[in-house]
């Protein structure tokens, strides 16, 4: 196969350093990983909360990201996302020690905020670095292939912080979740400063919601309700059924989107973001409303397959769309916004997925497939207007 073909290959528009941006995030968000596996337990036994105290320390450092990106997108139009995203690692590493250093839940949570924070900026910095470097007929592909990185580290990240515990204590997992970043920081300090990309649209106008984003970020809130839903109640609805096979239930969902993505991302250029992104909603949604009628093993499987499908293209696309309708000086601003309208969805699909719940687990995803639905309206109502999604007024 000729290394053009080759579906995870080096992008054609180095000299951006596309791999050690996407090596960076992998180890940022693999820190992030190792500390929500732990966390819960080390809050109950080191400081005697319960259940709130310990969902707090976990979540809450995803606040911090959520208000991060569109800011960290900002400085990185404005001067380049190097040093955004060394910025991003460095805070990273402080909120580490910070781990290693707090004393009382309090300073716990200032230390997820700071580490939540970090990542946020590392990661927006990155994409929006590389994404800018892409030419358009590229995006989707290297979109979806980048922000593996996110997944991969989120994915590694709990299986190295319990291999870690398993041998030694939680003063380890906080050093070894220092040290990635740490890394990370190492590994962005080494990019060129030739290889940035800058805004040179002196005095332009400046915003952390550019219209650009409007759509792609109200769709993106609808749709990642349905990623919340999956990830409070899930393993939920396979336990309360009884199926076999439930301890596998997010194991499958994970191989499902991963797989999806890598294999997927090139379609969003292929076939057109709007499309693909369209295909994508229909598909979360009926798996997310298979969900809702389960009774047995086989089909809950093929449907949280189908959900996982879904959900994993959504990135790819709306980053697309995104960056084809925002004017280069606001790229990664966009970009920030757009991810951050997911981590609000997500955040939300927990709770009204609580609202719903009932006593099998199931009106949950009944919501996730109907949010599916509501997520399609604003492409399908605003796709055609260019001058919608771009805010640039048309003479």
């Amino acid at each position: 196969m000729h290394p053009a073909a080759m579906p995870f290959d080096t992008p054609k528009w180095e000299p951006v350093p596309y791999w050690r941006l996407w090596a960076a995030c992998f180890l940022g968000y693999a820190a992030i990983g190792m500390t929500i596996q732990v966390m819960p337990a080390y809050v109950h036994s080191q400081f005697g909360t319960g259940a709130i105290g310990a969902g707090t320390a976990v979540t809450v450092g995803s606040l911090a990201t959520m208000l991060v990106r569109p800011f960290a997108g900002l400085r990185a139009d404005l001067h380049g996302g190097r040093n955004v995203a060394v910025a991003g690692a460095f805070l990273a590493l402080i909120a580490g020690i910070g781990h290693l250093m707090a004393t009382t839940l309090p300073l716990l949570i200032l230390a997820r905020l700071a580490l939540g924070a970090g990542e946020g900026a590392l990661f927006t910095a990155s994409v929006g670095w590389v994404l800018t470097g892409a030419s358009q007929t590229e995006r989707g592909r290297i979109a979806g292939h980048f922000g593996l990185s996110m997944w991969f580290g989120l994915a590694a990240g709990p299986i190295l912080g319990a291999a870690i515990l398993s041998v030694s204590a939680y003063r380890d997992v906080w050093i070894a979740a220092s040290l990635f970043p740490t890394l990370a920081c190492l590994l962005l300090l080494q990019t060129p400063r030739s290889s940035e990309i800058k805004s040179t649209q002196a005095g332009a106008d400046r915003s952390l919601l550019p219209r650009a984003a409007w759509v792609p970020g109200i769709s993106n809130i609808f749709a990642s309700i349905g990623y919340g839903v999956i990830a409070a109640f899930l393993v939920p609805r396979f336990h309360t059924l009884h199926l076999i096979g439930q301890d596998f239930a997010l194991a499958a969902f994970g191989a499902a989107f991963m797989t999806t993505r890598f294999i997927g991302s090139s379609w969003v250029d292929r076939f057109g973001a709007k499309s693909v992104l369209l295909v994508a909603l229909l598909i979360q949604a009926a798996g997310l409303g298979g969900l809702y009628f389960i009774q047995t093993s086989f089909p809950a499987f093929i449907f949280t397959a189908l959900t996982a499908s879904g959900l994993s293209m959504l990135y790819p696309c709306l980053a697309s769309l995104v960056t084809q309708a925002a004017a280069p000086h606001e790229r990664s601003t966009a970009i920030g916004a757009v991810t951050s309208a997911w981590d609000l969805g997500l955040a939300a699909g927990g709770p009204l997925g609580g609202l719903v719940v009932g006593t099998t687990n199931a009106g949950p995803f009944a919501l996730g497939a109907v949010s599916a639905l509501i997520a399609t309206l604003p492409i399908l109502a605003f796709g055609r207007s260019s001058s919608f999604l771009s805010g640039r007024r048309q003479h």
